[in-house]
């Protein structure tokens, strides 16, 4: 066959039992070979009849970061205007975890399917959209075919460059949770920082700071934000390495924050001394102090055009597969305290 696995296996995956568990290589083979051969799922007998249950399943990796927060309390808000109600699933970023929610909701109890992070089970979520409306809020490779409601990274990286290089920084670090297939913002913003810079020539300018993979865990043993934590950690190093960059730019507001509090318990201030940027827009982010220089993702909006996609797609009048719908908003630059001109050395 050609995913190399037996005919058992096969139908077991593709009608996704749970009567066996195999691996989620074993199961992305099947699914692509199945993609290949344009095999089209025959849906299961629900083992409960699901109706127009008016409920919408969402994917978290985490509540840590404020943005997810913000961004589920938008999508609760908004679906109850619609007398939709919402199950929140948090992953931990665990695939496995993120597929017993999949298994245990999706064809019988929810009219649709909300990611706020990338999928880890790609394949199986573009067999599943194909009787259940799912929608990706953020960034997802090109050629996954499922609705995405999407903001330019590469333009907000490039925003915050030319802001800073308008102010009169030349050199510049960028301080990161680790790059990974499921995140692919974290890389996207850095190339928009990157492109910026060199259309006005700078190509050695740039020092990019970024957690080790293995680290990624936000279940920290002092309770705080994993991502704070590596803003702490990493602008830590960059002061006791003595680097001569004058912005530092975070990932996110919450590496930013981090950021922020490292450089004020080492007594560098911002931004007379080193000017901070961040991406997201949180809420921490205007009552810092300083305010922090940050992207804006108009994410209510962006939560409000989720929730019409999966809701028009979904009852007896849905538009059927493999229909795409894909919205890019354009971020907005929001400038506050923690950025300045460079200081004169």
């Amino acid at each position: 066959m050609l995913a190399g696995v037996s005919q058992a296996t096969v139908s077991l995956i593709l009608n996704n039992s749970d009567k066996v568990s195999f691996s989620s290589e074993t199961r992305e083979r099947v699914l692509a070979a199945a993609q290949q051969l344009n095999y089209q799922l025959t849906p299961r007998r629900s083992k409960r009849k699901k109706a127009n249950s008016r409920t919408i399943l969402v994917l978290t990796p985490t509540l840590t970061n404020q943005y997810y927060s913000e961004l589920i309390q938008s999508v609760e808000d908004y679906a109850n205007t619609l007398e939709y109600r919402v199950i929140v699933c948090n992953t931990f970023r665990k695939p496995d975890l993120e597929k017993y929610y999949l298994d245990t909701f999706v064809g019988n109890y929810v009219d649709g399917v909300l990611y706020t992070f990338l999928p880890s089970f790609p394949r199986l979520i573009e067999q599943l959209s194909a009787g259940t409306p799912t929608v990706i809020i953020g960034e997802k490779q090109s050629e996954l075919a499922i609705c995405s409601i999407e903001l330019s990274n590469i333009s907000a990286g490039a925003m915050i460059a030319e802001h800073l290089y308008q102010l009169g920084h030349r050199k510049f670090s960028f301080i990161s949770t680790s790059f990974n297939q499921l995140s692919l913002a974290r890389e996207q913003r850095l190339n928009g920082i990157r492109r910026q810079l060199e259309s006005h020539g700078i190509r050695d300018g740039l020092e990019v700071r970024v957690a080790d993979a293995l680290e990624e865990n936000d279940s920290q043993d002092s309770g705080l934000p994993y991502e704070y934590v590596v803003g702490r950690q990493l602008t830590s190093e960059l002061i006791h390495s003595r680097c001569a960059s004058t912005a530092l730019i975070g990932v996110n507001d919450m590496t930013a924050l981090g950021i922020l509090n490292e450089l004020a318990a080492q007594g560098v201030r911002a931004p007379q001394d080193v000017s901070v940027c961040g991406f997201d827009n949180i809420f921490s982010s205007s009552i810092t102090t300083p305010g922090l220089t940050t992207i804006d993702h108009h994410l209510r909006a962006r939560c409000q055009a989720a929730i019409d996609m999966i809701v028009s797609h979904s009852g007896p009048a849905r538009i059927p597969a493999p229909f795409v719908h894909k919205i890019e908003y354009t971020p907005q630059l929001i400038v506050r305290g923690s950025t300045g001109p460079c200081p004169s050395k």
